[in-house]
This record gives C-alpha cells, structure tokens and sequence, in this order.
C-alpha cells in the first residue's frame, strides 16, 4: 500500500458482518499507509468507524440514513414515472415513510394487473415482512417497541423474558434492519419504532399481546420516566388502568398534565363515574377541562361536582388525603370544592392553610430553573414544576372570595413570577420521553395572561379603576401579540372586568365585548353576580334606577338555583340591591336586604350609612360612615364613606367636616378614578358641598359631579310634617280629598295644601304615585298601596 502513486479506492461491503473495535482500528491505521489511499466502508451497522474515537488522525465521513433519505418532493417525482397518480393518501403514505427509500420503495409497489395498489397496503406488508425476518427475541423487541414511544433494552429483555446478551443482539439486528432507531437518552440509550411501519406492527402487538402484557409494557415504561416526562407516564398509567399511580402523577404535575388540554380530556372522558369517584383528582381535572367548552351542558358539570365531592370526602374519610404525596392536592381540591358549592368559611380557612403549606414546601427546596428538566426527588419537589400556577390562582380566587385581596394578590404576583420564569428561562426543549406538546415558554405565556386578567378582575372588586385599566390593556396586548389564550376559565375574570371598566369609562363598547366573548360560557362562570351587577350599572347610567333593577331581577330569574350556591358573590349582589332600592326611595327593600347579612362586613355598614342618608336621617348617616375604618375597606367602600359623609356632614350644616371628606374622596378619586360612587349619593346636596369645598380651596370634584348621567343622578326624598304625614294615611284609606278632610276634621284646602307637599317630597305625580312611593319608605304599610291601587 505504502507504494501507490495515484488515488486508490477501496470498497468493503457487508462490514457489519465482521465489525469490532480490532478491525476498526485496523482499517483506521491502513489509511496511514498511504495517503492516496481511501476506504469505502458499507455495513448497517459498525462499532468505531463512526464515533470520535477513530478521528484523530484519520479522516472519517459517516452517510447515514439521514443522508440517504428520499424527499417528498422526489418521491412523488418517482410515483410519476411509475405511472402512480398523485393523491392525499399517497401523500400522507410518502409522509408516514420518513424519507426511508425501502419504505418509499413498498409504497411505490407496481400495481399488479392493472389495478392500483393502495400506497398504505404496501407499507403494511412492508412492516409484517420484517416480523417473519427475524428471531423470537427480536421480533417480541419490535412488537414491544410499537406499543410505546420508545424502550430500553433492559425493559425488552425483562419483558421477552430473556438475556441481555440475546436481546442485544436482537435490537442490532432490528436497527440492521432499519425498523428501530436508536435514540440516547439521559442514562440510556432507548429504541423507538420507525413510523414508516408503526402503526401496522402496533395493530399486530394489538392482537398478540394480551391486555395483561400491555399493561406490563405501559407501567414498565411510565416507570422508568416519570422523573422526566410526567405526562408520558400519566397517559402510559391510565393505559394500563393503574389509576393509583396515574393519580400521583396527576396531582403532582397537574398544571403540566392540564396544559395538554385535548389529549388528557379525551383520557379522562373515558373514565367511568366509579373511577372519578375513587380517584377524584381525576375528576377535578376533567371539570376544570369541561368548563370551558361550551359543548358541555350544565348538568354534566353539575353531575362532575356531584361525583367530585364524594370522592374528596370519602379520600378524607378514609384517611387518604394523609398519604404525603397527596397530602397538598387532597387539600386544594377541599378548598375549590368548598368554594363551588357556597362554603366559604372552609374554604379560606383551607386557602390560608395551603398558602402556609407551600411557603413551607418551597423553602425546603433549593432554587431551580423552570425548565422541567430535573427530575422528580419528592413531592415538594415535582409541587414546584408541575402544578404550583394552578394552586396559586385556586388560592387567590378563594381569597378574593372571602374578601382577603392581601392573599389574593400575593397570590397572583407569585404566578405572574412564577410564569415569567418559565417565559425567560432557557429552552432546551422537551425533556427526555416526554410527548408534551406545549412548551414551558408556551405555559408560561399562558398562566401570565391569567393572571393579568385576575390581577385586572381584583383590581375592579377593590375599586381601583385605573390600575384594572391598565392591567386589560397589558393583557389584551400580550394576548394580541403572543396569540397566547388563558387556560380555563382564567379569562372570564379580565371579561368581567371589562364589563365594570364600561360604565365607569362610559363606554358601552367594552360592555357589548365582554358580553360576546362571554356568551358560550355564560352558565357556568363563577362570578356570574358581578356580571350581573356591571350590565345592571350599565342600564342604571343609560336609563336609571328602575330600569336597572327591572334588568337586575329579570336576570336573576332566569338563573337556575344550582348556580346561587357562592355566599360570597352573593353577599356582593345583595348589598348592590340595597343600593339600588335606598336610591329608588323603597327603603322597606332595602332594609330587609341589609337586615340578612353579616352586619359587620364594611360593605353592609356602608349601605346602612346610604340608607340612613336617604332615609333623611343624617346624623344617623354619618356617625355610621365615620364609623367605618380602612382596615376591611376596599377603596371603593372608603371613597363612597367620604362622599355618605361629607353629603350628610353638610346636610347637618357641619361644613368643615363635610370639605375635610371631599378633600378625602378627591385624592382616592384622583388615584383610583370611581365616577360611579357619585351616583350613590344625593346629587342636588353633594354638588352644594362640593362648591362650597372648591370656594374654600379644599378639593374641586364639581366638575367629575356634573359629568353625572342625568338618568343616574339621584335624589332622597324630604322628611313629613306629622299632618303631612296624617294626610297621606287619610288619602290612602280615603278616595277623595274631601273623605280625607271629614276623617281629619280640616277643610278640604287644608288637605290639598299638604298632599300638594307631600308629592312634591316624596316626587310624586298623584295620589296614588305617593301612596306607593310612600309604601316603599315605610311611610305606610305596604297594604295601604294595594288599597290606594284599588
């Protein structure tokens, strides 16, 4: 060799017959020899030639089967010359072949006697033929692999039930062949089964293996990559109907395993009722996967709940929810259930023990990257990869509910974080096994945009109008720009609040938005008061207060009762009511409404100031408004104390003190913009202080009093003289002025005199106008309106 002069070539065929690390190195130090010498070396498989350790001196390039795959484009150049037509199915056939020229070559097959060969009949036999090509080892290996995304050989050889030395030797064959890939792993090196003849070699494991054996398959698998690839395992778990296991994996990573909204839905749509029951991490999946889509009617969700609560309360009463893997979403899914069904004493009770639970469990932990990349150690562990956005969001949701906005928005800030860490982090792609299809990028997008729509949500309860503003429009331009959707019913939150953001920036636009987007899932949104309450303030600003509480109480009868469950919302709704009633003048509604809720929530104290204040009992009005602290105020209940109080303060003519609240309600309006809290007060007396405070150089808020809606500006009613009083009772009873003059022993001037001030007062525009007005005020009994009416 060391004699040649000119180039030499020499070619070596069927190499993997003999290949070993001796010959390798052999045939590497030939080339030595010579430098115009050049060695062409063909084997479906070689031990050295191919790896780094052969390089250093020599010269080495590998043409593998990625190098010699067929492209599309050119397959179908060739089905042309072969008189193939084209068409979708020898399309999706060329596709399914990966490029691999004996698979593109079995599609291509010449039709036989002039009749056209379906392209996937000849992938299919293409697949079956290898089976009869090799050994028993091998070909159990390959039906196994089907089966799977990918295996081991340890895994293939305890399943075949034979030696590594064996199976080794099989899987060589098998890749020889071309029909698995090997594939490294982290550890490992695993095998995954071509697609070219996946599917028809899976039918065949289908019929082979028993039900038993393909349970043994998924579990092997799903255990030995669960630390990395938690949705891969949930779904090989459920395969083989080890729900035990499948709900560990659940609970663990259950924000991970949700992301993948269609294929865990279609999992556990085919559960039964009994499963769910027994395993009601399961159901609390499929709920929170249901409620979205609109194609799931109401009593199917009402029936989920059903079956949820009996399996979380018999997980409690059998001591389950003691195990410590399950410890934490036993007690998560308490809390959201106790919420859904009205319970909201537990339910804080249980957000604040969670809340303390997972401040523990990430302190224990040393700081990671969110990537999803590191493997399960424990349950505190995997808590912090793969379900920490949904317990956030739960808790806040449940904190807002009770009306702690402190929890809930430490709450919110932390999944707002915790999402834009898994947006920054590097992306190295999917872990090991897994069959994920979102991203953590795309995850972290999604649970961002949830929380900018809750934080906005929050935000509009507590009465800051410009923060929430703002929080929308981030949102909506995170969501335009990323095409990123909320997961759940996360984005009902931001809608809701779009709705309340309508009327107090008169702009009906954002109402008809909310409503719309809203409209398939409007039977099943959590915060369906607050929705009722912002379309009724819409009415109330077009058309007044009657008209917003025909609109209120027409909406409330078309609920059904299932859905009137949530004491917390309910608690909102209701004091909204009293509102409306103490602005109409039906002080009887208004205080029976009040009398049946808890008297010490400052929402109820500042409707009883308002009432007090309208009712013409304005020493009353104001004690009880200065009575009312910061602390359990939202700033919408401390801006409408100010205005209770500096409108009452003037009407007892205390004038500095009725300025010094203006000047207090000017600064929160400034910060928070509220322009609704002016129409729950009397607009005549408010405007009169208001003046007068802008005179004094104290606070201007004239101009925001007179940008009021004509239809929402409202007025309390004047306080009866005793004969006012005795003459409305008389006309009430009596069907002339003259009846009413003889019961009252006065002249019939006299009577009309005082019914002329009584309407004038009471705003009404005849007798029986006033007899009902009056009914409503508690001037009369309410009999007195049905006799005056007849």
């Amino acid at each position: 060799m060391s004699g040649l002069t000119a180039p030499f070539t020499l070619v070596i065929d069927d190499y993997h017959a003999v290949t070993n690390a001796e010959f390798d190195i052999a045939l590497a130090e030939l080339l030595d020899f010579s430098p115009h010498l050049s060695l062409v070396v063909i084997g479906r498989r070689v031990t050295l030639l191919d790896r780094p350790i052969v390089t250093g001196r020599t010269p080495t390039t590998v043409i593998g089967p990625r190098d010699l795959a067929v492209p599309p484009e050119e397959a179908l150049a060739l089905a042309a010359k072969h008189g193939l037509a084209e068409s979708d199915r020898l399309r999706a056939a060329i596709e399914q072949s990966a490029g691999w020229p004996l698979a593109i070559r079995a599609v291509l097959e010449a039709p036989l006697d002039d009749v056209p060969v379906d392209p996937f009949t000849g992938l299919n036999r293409f697949a079956l033929d290898h089976l009869e090509l090799v050994g028993s080892p091998a070909r159990h290996m390959l039906l196994a692999a089907s089966q799977l995304d990918a295996i081991t050989l340890d895994q293939a050889a305890e399943f075949c039930e034979t030696d590594m030395a064996r199976m080794r030797a099989g899987m060589h064959t098998l890749i020889e062949y071309g029909v698995l890939t090997a594939i490294a792993g982290p550890d490992t090196t695993e095998f995954r089964c071509h697609p070219a003849v996946l599917p028809y070699l899976a039918a065949r494991a289908r019929r082979s293996f028993s039900s038993e054996q393909r349970s043994e398959l998924y579990i092997g698998r799903a255990e030995r990559i669960v630390g990395t690839a938690p949705f891969t395992a949930f779904r090989l778990y459920c395969a083989a109907e080890a729900y035990s296991e499948a709900e560990v994996v659940l609970a663990l990573h259950f924000t991970t395993i949700i992301d993948e909204v269609d294929e865990t839905s279609r999992i556990l749509r085919s559960l039964t009722d009994a499963t769910l029951e027994t395993y009601p991490t399961f159901a609390a999946a499929r709920l929170l996967l249901a409620m979205p889509d609109p194609t799931v009617p109401p009593a199917t969700l009402n029936l989920l709940i059903a079956v949820w609560q009996r399996g979380v309360e018999r997980a409690y009463s059998e001591g389950s929810a003691r195990s410590e893997e399950l410890e934490l979403p036993r007690l998560a899914q308490a809390m959201v259930l106790e919420r859904l069904l009205g319970k909201m004493e537990e339910a804080g009770a249980h957000a604040r023990e969670l809340e303390a639970r997972l401040k523990a469990a990430e302190s224990e932990e040393d700081p990671i990257e969110v990537t999803g990349q590191r493997p399960s150690d424990g349950p505190n562990a995997t808590l912090l990869h793969g379900s920490l956005p949904t317990y956030y969001r739960e808790i806040a949701s449940t904190a807002l509910m009770v009306g702690d906005f402190a929890q809930a928005r430490r709450n919110w800030a932390q999944l707002r974080m915790h999402a834009e860490r898994m947006i920054v982090a590097p992306w190295h792609g999917f872990p090991h096994a897994s069959t994920r299809t979102v991203t953590d990028v795309e995850s972290g997008q999604r649970w961002l945009l949830a929380a900018l729509y809750e934080q906005a949500y929050t935000e509009v309860l507590d009465g800051d109008i410009r923060r929430c503003a703002e929080l929308l429009t981030e949102a909506d331009t995170f969501a335009r720009e990323t095409g990123t959707a909320a997961p759940g019913l996360s984005w009902v939150a931001g809608e809701v609040g779009r709705a309340h953001l309508s009327y107090e920036l008169a702009d009906e636009a954002l109402l008809e938005q909310a409503l719309t987007t809203l409209a398939p899932t409007k039977d099943r949104i959590e915060q369906w008061s607050l929705l009722l309450i912002a379309q009724a303030e819409a009415e109330r600003r077009r058309r007044g207060v009657s008209w917003a509480i025909s609109q209120l109480q027409a909406n409330l009868v078309s609920l059904d009762e299932s859905r009137r469950r949530n004491d917390a919302w309910q608690g909102y709704l209701d004091s909204y009511l009293a509102l409306l009633y103490t602005v109409l003048g039906d002080f009887v509604s208004a205080s029976k409404i009040l009398d049946g809720l808890d008297q010490s929530l400052a929402l109820v104290r500042v409707e009883r100031a308002r009432l007090a204040l309208f009712a013409g009992d304005d020493v009353q009005a104001l004690l009880i408004a200065q009575a009312i602290g910061d602390s359990g105020a939202t700033k919408r209940q401390r801006l409408e104390r100010c205005l209770i109080s500096a409108t009452a303060a003037w009407a007892c003519d205390k004038p500095q003190e009725s300025a010094l609240a203006l000047q207090n309600a000017a600064d929160l309006m400034e910060r928070y913009y509220l322009p609704s809290a002016l129409w729950g007060v009397p607009f005549a007396l408010l405007r009169e202080a208001a003046v007068a405070a802008r005179d004094a150089g104290v606070a201007d808020l004239v101009e925001l009093i007179d940008a009021v809606p004509e239809e929402a500006r409202c007025e309390r009613y004047g306080q009866l003289t005793e004969m006012e009083q005795r003459t409305l009772e008389a006309i009430a009873v009596h069907r002339s002025a003259n009846e009413a003059a003889s019961a009252l022993f006065v002249t019939q001037g006299t009577v009309k005199k005082h019914l002329a001030s009584v309407y004038r007062k009471l705003h009404a525009k005849g007798r029986n106008d006033a007899i009902l007005q009056a009914a409503r005020m508690g001037l009369l009994p309410r009999g007195y309106a049905g006799e005056g009416a007849a």
